[in-house]
């Protein structure tokens, strides 16, 4: 389809849980960004994949199925696409463009064509690196579209701190939605400052989202790679956490106690 604002054409993959077909059942719906690598390693990058197939049918034979809508980043002007400030001398700045054409196009068509749950509380974007930014830009800016986000080892050392800033300016006055949020310890083995960047700037999202009340989930891998390979082992739990974990009934226990408050 075309990507009005963007300047490009792409395919946008769609995962149907099973048994799509034969029901009238309505699903949440899950955008992940830099979609040409989620399913097939011989269309992504480095040759190896999310594996989102695998874990989605397997969360959906648990009773947690959702539709997966990937788009594919561009071959060009990823960068741009992905933040909303230019690094010096490597350039960005459109993140605002992306979100235009996801929130005022690709989300209407997908809601048209399948049978999705529409609201915000069922709708999740995710993504990791630069697609980790703008996950939470998009959960940021659009709460009336995107309530939850997964911020898979996110670079904001590349938009850098303003990207931050205002994450944590919008907070006060956004319904809490839930956000995933995690780094491995070797995101950038050849440069030791960015790598310490990742794991700082991750930290300080989670303590900006804890302390706003967001319900929140950190995983932190010491050994983990800046690889599809990593993302493909914490994807299926992140998923899991997104789509049904972060609401969970408290137990007996929690119940009890209140009742006698």
């Amino acid at each position: 389809m075309e990507l009005p604002g963007l300047d490009r054409r792409a395919e946008i993959y769609a995962w149907l849980p099973p048994g799509y077909d034969g029901s009238q059942e309505r699903y949440p719906v899950l955008y992940l960004h830099d979609g040409h690598n989620a399913f097939l390693a011989q269309r992504s990058f480095g040759g190896a994949s999310w594996e989102v197939d695998r874990a989605m049918t397997d969360l959906a034979r648990d009773g947690i199925p959702a539709i997966v809508v990937a788009v594919p980043c561009s071959p060009t002007a990823r960068a741009e696409e992905y933040t909303q400030y230019p690094r010096p001398g490597e350039g960005g700045g459109r993140a605002a463009d992306y979100a235009a054409f996801l929130v005022d196009h690709l989300k209407p068509a997908v809601d048209g064509a399948l049978r999705t749950l529409p609201g915000p509380e069922h709708t999740v974007t995710a993504g990791s690196s630069l697609g980790g930014v703008v996950s939470a830009y998009l959960w940021e800016r659009h709460p009336d579209v995107f309530g939850g986000a997964g911020v898979f080892s996110p670079a904001f050392w590349w938009p850098g701190e303003q990207a931050l800033l205002d994450l944590e300016a919008a907070l006060p006055d956004r319904a809490p939605g839930r956000v995933y949020v995690d780094v491995g310890g070797h995101e950038c083995h050849e440069d030791a400052g960015i790598e310490r960047r990742y794991v700082e700037d991750a930290e300080r999202l989670v303590r900006s989202l804890r302390g706003a009340g967001v319900p929140v989930r950190y995983v932190h891998d010491s050994q983990a790679y800046h690889h599809e390979t990593a993302w493909a082992e914490r994807f299926p739990a992140a998923a899991r956490w997104l789509l049904q974990g972060y609401a969970v009934a408290p137990p007996a226990y929690v119940l009890a106690h209140r009742a006698g408050a």
